[in-house]
């Protein structure tokens, strides 16, 4: 027997898939350069590491995206916020949330301790550059594609 989602469930189901989306997609392209091209991963180990994330990120997507509107709440921002603040916040929250899970991934993955430990530098060092953009990508995903609002 199929019963009907509720608005409340439906809104939960399709943020759960929007964030998985946005993150999974984000995430890989970040991967590239850092994995085959600063940390010189094989194309293996690469590869290895991306399907490994690819479970990794979509079950802590959506924890994600609900600690990164908890974090945005304690500051006082909303997605529509511009300049500085939001930027600094975003960063915090990508950063506090998304690398103990990378380096989880990269020790399951069997990256070396020199590929890890210059994975998580330069991680750390993009992470600054790559926060507030993937903010704005989650929302361009969940508002276009996902038609959340």
């Amino acid at each position: 027997m199929n019963l009907p989602l509720t608005d409340k469930r439906r809104k939960q189901y399709i943020n759960f898939w929007a964030d998985a989306f946005a993150l999974n997609t984000f995430c890989y392209f970040i991967a590239i350069p850092i994995e085959l091209g600063f940390s010189q991963m094989s194309l293996t180990t690469h590869l290895y590491a991306r399907f490994i994330g690819l479970f990794i990120i979509t079950a802590t997507a959506r924890p994600f995206g609900i600690w990164r509107d908890w974090v945005f709440e304690r500051f006082n921002l909303t997605n529509k916020d511009k300049g500085i603040k939001p930027y600094l916040v975003d960063t915090l929250a990508y950063l506090s949330f998304e690398m103990p899970l990378y380096i989880i991934n990269l020790t399951i993955s069997g990256a070396s301790g020199e590929q890890m430990l210059k994975s998580i530098l330069v991680f750390s060092l993009i992470a600054g550059v790559v926060g507030r953009p993937y903010g704005i990508y989650r929302n361009f995903i969940r508002q276009s594609i996902f038609k959340l609002r």
